[in-house]
């Protein structure tokens, strides 16, 4: 007799073996993470953009958009200390807030008059949003970044030393998930492991119930998406469900850089034909993938996460780089 509630036969060795393969490959891991210290992972020559606390919103957001990066450490010249991240996800909710309560041109007019030193003031306004402060020492263990990344909805935190002189903060560089993941992929030995287990066997990824649209969807609509359901990325499907593109925040920087900002009612459609020619594009794996096969795609295409899909390439759901 079947016993509503009950687990099929077996279904508790299935599980303790998930979890055995898990702790198998995150032994493996963590013994290579503790091995590297944040500095190993610091470029002999590299760009490092600091925003001054003084600085505008506008202005800030501005280099963001310019630069076409997606996050900057922020400095207090005044004490000579870190203040914190600036980063597209601040944009997004900034966006979304204007947008339900005021004008365009009230947001623009409003933003520049506010300087970065009283963001933290104008994030408080949002739901649960706060100023990203993450950071770490160089000599920290990318374990210990790792923990900390993990513990938080942040992809990246600064990587901030002192100076025995005086005392002050001095940024040294910015580390993210995605270049720990690289590092890792290209440098961990034993591989074996990474190539034995499907996300399927290791129960990777975010699955049921993906906050999706379609082509005709406007933008404003997606990124009220992005703000109530805490995610960065939504698949655009077609009639039939089949994963067609996705619309992710990165794109509301190309949409700042071209002056669309006023225009977000604009369907999701004609935002993804403004992407440039080199723009990386889509990428998917299936949940028979291994981790391995995973950490390649991430690694050459520098995406920051792929869309899971079934055979007919409907969406089951999504891998992220913190999963």
């Amino acid at each position: 007799m079947d016993i509503p509630g009950a687990a099929a036969p077996g279904a508790n060795a299935v599980g303790h073996s998930v979890e055995a393969k898990r702790r198998e490959l995150a032994q493996l891991a963590s013994f290579f993470l503790k091995q590297h210290s944040a500095y190993d992972m610091i470029p002999v020559s590299f760009r490092l953009i600091v925003l001054d606390t003084k600085l505008l919103v506008t202005k800030a957001l501005s280099t963001l958009v310019q630069n076409g990066i997606e996050s900057a450490p922020m400095y207090d010249s005044l004490d000579s200390c870190y203040a914190g991240m600036l980063t597209t996800t601040d944009l997004v909710n900034l966006i979304q807030y204007y947008y339900s309560n005021f004008s365009y041109n009230e947001a623009i007019e409003d933003l520049g008059q506010v300087q970065l030193e009283n963001y933290k003031e104008l994030l408080l306004r949002f739901k649960s949003r706060q100023t990203n402060t993450l950071c770490a020492n160089p000599l920290d263990t990318l374990y210990e970044v790792s923990r900390r990344l993990l513990a938080t909805d942040y992809s990246a935190l600064a990587l901030v030393d002192e100076d025995t002189d005086t005392g002050s903060d001095v940024i040294v560089s910015v580390l993210s998930i995605y270049r720990i993941l690289n590092f890792m992929a290209v440098n961990i030995e034993d591989k074996k492991e990474l190539k034995e287990h499907s996300l399927y066997d290791l129960d990777i990824g975010t699955y049921g119930d993906l906050v999706t649209a379609t082509m005709d969807v406007s933008v404003i609509d997606i990124i009220r998406m992005f703000v109530d359901n805490n995610i960065s990325v939504v698949p655009i499907l077609d009639e039939n469900g089949v994963v067609l593109n996705v619309f992710a925040e990165s794109d509301i920087i190309l949409l700042a850089r071209e002056g669309l900002l006023d225009e977000l009612n604009i369907p999701v459609s004609e935002a993804l034909a403004l992407r440039p020619d080199d723009y990386p594009g889509v990428h998917s794996c299936s949940q028979t993938d291994t981790l391995y096969s995973v950490l390649d795609t991430i690694r050459r295409t520098q995406v920051q996460r792929l869309i899971v899909v079934d055979d007919d390439i409907r969406p089951v759901g999504v891998v992220a780089l913190s999963d």
